[in-house]
């Protein structure tokens, strides 16, 4: 991704920066794992707050 296109989205995250992969994935770990068995038709929003603004 370009610098200037990154510096822009980030810009709108409330976080200030597009999570990495080592912040998503424990999040897949656990939805996947036996201790969320009984979740089901949720949307977890990993999006360091974008969603909010």
């Amino acid at each position: 991704m370009e610098p200037a296109a990154r510096a822009a989205w980030e810009s709108r995250i409330p976080l200030g920066t597009i999570a990495a992969v080592e912040q998503v994935a424990p999040l897949v770990v656990f939805l996947a794992s036996d201790a969320a068995s009984h979740i089901t038709g949720v949307s977890v929003a990993v999006d360091g707050g974008q969603l909010l603004v």
